[in-house]
């Protein structure tokens, strides 16, 4: 592979508004990307939060499909991109790192990129709010550059702060981006997806096509705006929004 980087997307609690689990699918999609291989977590999963997928037709059982880790390839510009898709484990944490870490060993890889989706106390009608955390310098200060913000935050711990702190254990550059939801969105977002893999690519020196990513995201605005003018309260909150963050975006703290 061609100086290869690992992109990560979990969906489960880490992925408000299916910001990390659709990212990584809208890359395997728009980049082609082959599957060449999974990582066995089957036993760490809670298939009640994750069920398996079934076909039935006419009363007999086709096919069932298990939840899975799976591995894909594809080439964005002059770089290899490995792309994870799956869900956060309810344990074995330890058990998914070491075939994260094999598999960049195996390929020469020196750069991770993981991808979670919080709710947040932001508006649909301003820009996307971004975070970040990592543990190399180089890529806090590119981030910060970037327009990212720092996260500051204490409390229970998702899989992509366990990651991060066992990429900077090993001396291998990750950083792990988030988009911010709204609170009263917790939907499929492709805006604040495409806002998350604007700056992804921009981290990584690729320019990711998201036209298509672009078109969803304005139908989407469409619709949630058509249903707010439609409920008096939520519309009130939106605007009390709007006025917090305009208020916040005046002085921001994050930038050094």
């Amino acid at each position: 592979m061609k100086n290869p980087v690992i992109v990560v997307g979990l969906a489960g609690w880490p992925d408000a508004g299916g910001v990390s689990s659709l990212s990584v699918s809208y890359l395997i999609d728009s980049l082609n990307a082959t599957q060449f291989g999974h990582i066995d977590m089957s036993q760490f999963i809670d298939h009640t939060q994750h069920r398996p997928f079934v076909v039935i037709e006419d009363g007999m059982l086709k096919t069932i499909v298990m939840p899975s880790f799976d591995i894909y390839r594809g080439i964005a510009g002059e770089r290899d991109i490995i792309l994870i898709r799956g869900y956060e484990p309810q344990s074995g944490w330890d058990r998914l790192m070491k075939g994260i870490f094999s598999l960049a060993d195996k390929f020469g890889v020196e750069e991770l990129v993981s991808i979670g989706g919080l709710l947040d106390r932001v508006p649909h009608t301003r820009p996307a709010r971004l975070s970040f955390l990592t543990s190399n310098r180089q890529l806090y200060y590119r981030a910060l550059t970037l327009g990212l913000r720092p996260s500051n935050y204490q409390g229970p711990a998702s899989i992509h702060s366990f990651l991060m702190n066992e990429c900077g254990k090993l001396g291998m550059k990750a950083i792990s981006v988030w988009g911010h939801v709204p609170s009263y969105l917790n939907i499929a977002n492709p805006r604040v997806v495409s806002a998350v893999l604007e700056k992804v690519g921009k981290l990584l020196d690729i320019e990711f096509n998201l036209d298509r990513l672009y078109v969803e995201a304005t139908v989407f605005e469409g619709k949630v705006s058509g249903l707010i003018e439609q409920d008096s309260e939520l519309k009130r909150l939106v605007e009390s929004l709007e006025r917090e963050y305009d208020e916040e975006s005046k002085t921001p703290g994050y930038i050094v």
